[in-house]
């Protein structure tokens, strides 16, 4: 019985200690999993700039990728006619089999059936072509040039796409942090509502009507959540990331004082921007290209010298018995013929083709003058319409800061009105949606702003 009853206890304890031990294992691995998930979940989390974003979608965006092939294209056409002057190299052999009257190797025709084998190598090279080829040479220069200034305003308008979405993002942060605090202070306010009925000083119906606030709140700051991401979604798609999982831009506090922003002026930057935006000097590189077309078609009126030189050898044999054939070694050594000289090629008539194509290539030029014209009236217009919104967003955002600073003073003065019984719950509520109303328009007003002083920046880079 003793036994018994020692050892049900000493399993009892056995049974407790093992309990135990397994709860401390179980906490350890637990925590294990929380530090290691913690850590997973800060590495994943990138906080970008503005200028990494803009680096990364550089690097990554097809339209950048597409001007860059292009580019590469226009110097593979420039490196083609820069080495047109070079001199063309060409080998070549062959094969023949001559039935009935057939040459011999010493260039006499014979009754036999014969075959064979020729080989050579020929040179070539241009002396004069009525300078078309400097012409095309600097023709595709040109083009090449311009493909350069083409990535550039791809990468220009890249940058301030990227820009205008980062804004969006940043402003959609502040509205979220706007609706958590006022989520927080509808709370705070349903609470001291709660305990004012409790101690007999509201109605019942101010408790019903700040519990609907605070939904309406928590229905706001929903909102502001998914507004936020969808801007998030802009960036991270245009970025061309895989996923929106983890992805953060850093906070506004960062961004220079707006105060200390201004205005530059509307003609000096069209005149800037006239000399040096890329899609600017890649039209006026294309229209100096156009004058370079016209002198090479102009060039298929006038001769061309060419030299040549070539080395040429044979061997020939007889297929029918009867007739001896030389030595292989003795027809290479007599059959050898060396030829060098120029040719000389004079246009004399050509159903006028060249004549059209010059006037062809004159219209080209009224056309590429056109464009010019046409894209520096784009031009003005983009920058009045910057100048003119960075002004318009100046004045709103100067009002609207006026309008959340005197709010401010009207929900301070009401709320204070509302603890002493002065004034209602629901005169206390507009008075706070009031406030929250500028305060998002204030940010509004202040994002578009600046988003407007850095595209007339971008102008006068």
């Amino acid at each position: 019985m003793r036994f018994l009853t020692s050892f049900g206890m000493t399993s009892t304890k056995c049974e407790e200690t093992h309990k135990i031990k397994t709860q401390y294992y179980m906490k350890k691995l637990v925590l294990i999993i929380a530090i290691i998930t913690t850590a997973l979940s800060v590495r994943a989390q990138k906080v970008w700039t503005l200028d990494e974003c803009v680096d990364y979608a550089l690097e990554h965006n097809v339209r950048v990728l597409q001007s860059m092939v292009s580019q590469d294209n226009a110097m593979y056409q420039y490196k083609m006619a820069k080495n047109a002057w070079l001199p063309t190299v060409s080998a070549d052999a062959s094969e023949s089999f001559g039935f009935g009257q057939s040459p011999s190797y010493n260039g006499v025709y014979v009754q036999n059936n014969s075959a064979s084998t020729s080989f050579g190598i020929s040179m070539g090279m241009p002396l004069f072509n009525g300078l078309s080829l400097y012409n095309q040479m600097k023709s595709t220069n040109l083009d090449y040039e311009a493909s350069k200034k083409d990535l550039e305003a791809v990468k220009y308008d890249l940058k301030l796409l990227i820009m205008s979405y980062y804004m969006q993002v940043v402003y959609n942060k502040e509205l979220k942090a706007i609706a958590e605090k006022q989520l927080a202070i509808t709370e705070e306010q349903h609470a001291k509502t709660q305990q004012l009925f409790e101690l007999g000083k509201v109605a019942e119906a101010n408790v019903y009507e700040s519990a609907a606030q605070v939904a309406t709140a928590k229905s706001t700051l929903v909102q502001a959540e998914n507004t936020l991401m969808l801007s998030i979604l802009d960036i991270v798609q245009t970025l061309e990331l895989e996923s929106v999982e983890g992805f953060d831009v850093v906070s506004p506090e960062i961004f220079t004082a707006i105060d200390s922003q201004s205005l530059p002026s509307q003609e000096a930057t069209f005149d800037f921007a006239l000399q040096h935006q890329p899609k600017m000097e890649a039209a006026n590189m294309r229209l100096e290209k156009t004058y370079y077309d016209v002198k090479a078609t102009k060039s298929a009126w006038y001769p061309s010298l060419r030299l040549f030189a070539g080395y040429s050898n044979s061997y020939y044999r007889y297929l029918s018995s009867g007739y001896e054939n030389e030595s292989f070694s003795k027809q290479i050594e007599n059959n050898g013929r060396t030829q060098i000289g120029v040719s000389l090629s004079v246009p004399i008539f050509n159903a006028f083709q060249t004549k059209y194509r010059v006037k062809m290539s004159k219209l080209s030029i009224q056309n590429q003058e056109l464009e010019i014209s046409n894209t520096a009236k784009e031009l003005k217009k983009e920058i009045q319409q910057a100048f003119y919104s960075a002004i318009a967003a100046e004045q709103k955002y100067k009002a609207a800061e006026e309008t959340f600073l005197s709010a401010q003073v009207a929900y301070r003065f009401s709320n204070e009105s509302f603890d002493a019984g002065k004034s209602t719950l629901l005169e206390l509520n507009e008075s706070k949606n009031r406030l929250f109303k500028s305060e998002s328009e204030m940010l509004q007003a202040k994002y578009d702003y600046l988003y407007r002083l850095k595209v007339l920046e971008f102008y006068n880079k």
